[in-house]
Formats: structure tokens, C-alpha cells, sequence
């Protein structure tokens, strides 16, 4: 039987971390205080959020470390690498699965920024650092091991995915009339899938 007062105090982090989020996003993290945290998570006692988190910075780093999309990210690729039998199929999968998730998590990558300009990307730097280098990479390995790709630096495939992944989240914030919404996610995975795997160049051409 669960501790009610263990609940009840991981009740009240969450939405001191949910609240804290979203001012974080919409006021930055200079224009946010614990203050206005304590207001924003119903009204609390500034006081009671100094018993889950000793510091404004305490709670970023916890946003950034707790309420990042790895697990779900890792969670779909994992499965669309197990229903894979050639690495394009996996690479249409994955696309398709990873353009569905990650568009829901914009607000952290508006952390991550956050994280960049006042911390220096301390905090999302030790998360990539930790598990998810490692994990990406020995996932990557995997895909190389399967049929119908070429050999490819893994790294080099983990910054080009990272780069289309988070260009495709910050152009559709931010030009969503200008084109950009022409198809839906699943078929901009399609496309970029197929440019991934052929590539863009016309093959009756030689240079």
C-alpha cells in the first residue's frame, strides 16, 4: 500500500515541475520567480517549495532531466527497430514514429535553448551525456547491422537524425503558413525518408 504522505508529497513536486514549466517557456527563466511558481502550482506557500527543491535552478535542472522524451523516443524506436527487416524499413519507421512524438515535446527544446543561453547546456549536456549517447549509438549499431545500408560513422547518423528532427519541430513553429503544413507528419516522413535513403540526386546525372 503506497505512503499517502509520499504521495501526496510527489503529488505536489509534479506540479510544482508542471507549473514551473510553464512559465519557464513563457516567461523565461529570468522573468520567472519561485514566487510566481508557488502562485502558478494553486497557489502555494513559497516556503512549501523549498521542501522538493532548494533552488529556482534545482527545478529547471529536474524539468530537464525528468520530464525529457528519451524514454518514449527510445521506447518507438526500439519497436520499429524489432519490426524492422531491412534498415530503410526501419528508417521509414522510425521517421514516422519520431515525427509523431516529438512535435508534443517543443517545450523542451525551448528549455534545451533555455538551458544553452543561461547554463551553457550544462544540464541537457549531462543528460545527452549520460544514457542517451550510448543508447542512440548502440541502437544505431543495430541498424547497421541490417540489410541495405552503407557504412555510415554512427555519430554522423545521430547528428544528421538530431538536425532533421529538430529543424522540422522549430520550422513548423515558427513558419507553420508557409508551406511547411503542405503535408501532415506522417508523409513529411515519407519524403525525408526516401531522401535519406536514395538520396537527392538524380541518378541519370553524372558529375
Amino acid at each position: 500500500m503506497a505512503d499517502p504522505l509520499s504521495t501526496k508529497g510527489d503529488q505536489a513536486r509534479a506540479e510544482i515541475l508542471e507549473a514551473a514549466r510553464r512559465l519557464f517557456v513563457s516567461q523565461g527563466y529570468h522573468g520567472t520567480s519561485m514566487r510566481a511558481i508557488a502562485r502558478e502550482a494553486g497557489d502555494r506557500a513559497v516556503a512549501g517549495l523549498y521542501n522538493h527543491f532548494p533552488t529556482k535552478e534545482a527545478i529547471f535542472k529536474a524539468l530537464i532531466e525528468e520530464r525529457n522524451p528519451y524514454d518514449d523516443l527510445f521506447a518507438a524506436l526500439e519497436t520499429a527497430l524489432a519490426d524492422a527487416r531491412t534498415a530503410p524499413d526501419f528508417i521509414r519507421a522510425a521517421l514516422r514514429r519520431v515525427l509523431e512524438i516529438m512535435p508534443r515535446h517543443y517545450d523542451f527544446i525551448q528549455l534545451a535553448q533555455i538551458d544553452l543561453r543561461e547554463f551553457g547546456g550544462q544540464t541537457i549536456g549531462a543528460v545527452l551525456e549520460g544514457a542517451v549517447f550510448s543508447r542512440a549509438l548502440a541502437l544505431i549499431q543495430d541498424v547497421q547491422g541490417l540489410p541495405g545500408l552503407k557504412p555510415v560513422d554512427g555519430m554522423v547518423w545521430l547528428r544528421m537524425v538530431a538536425s532533421l528532427v529538430i529543424g522540422f519541430m522549430v520550422t513548423e513553429q515558427i513558419a507553420p503558413f508557409a508551406g511547411f503544413d503542405r503535408y501532415s507528419h506522417e508523409a513529411w516522413a515519407n519524403k525525408f525518408a526516401d531522401v535519406l535513403i536514395h538520396g537527392a540526386g538524380d541518378p541519370g546525372v553524372t558529375c
